[in-house]
């Protein structure tokens, strides 16, 4: 290959890679910006979260309220129980 040729062939390729990545490129980039979560939305799910946590809580405390009073109940019945009447 003469200097002519290697000009001409870089130019073909140069100017085949323009044509096709460029835009596939451009594709791919907003295809991954339409995709991907804004702050705004993060924010959002962070919340979300947090208010899971809250309720997750409060659901566990009502457990714990509720097996301690079945507890004070059994210990009723056992108190009944032994008692003679």
């Amino acid at each position: 290959m003469n200097k002519k040729d290697k000009n001409e062939f870089t130019m073909i390729v140069t100017d085949a890679l323009n044509d096709v990545m460029i835009p596939a490129l451009e594709s791919l980039e907003t295809r991954l910006t339409d995709k991907l979560a804004s702050k705004e939305d993060m924010e959002d799910i962070k919340m979300k979260v947090d208010s899971l946590d809250r309720k997750f809580d409060a659901q566990q405390n009502r457990l714990d309220r509720h097996g301690k009073q079945l507890e004070d109940y059994g210990e009723r019945i056992q108190v009944l129980e032994t008692t003679s009447l």
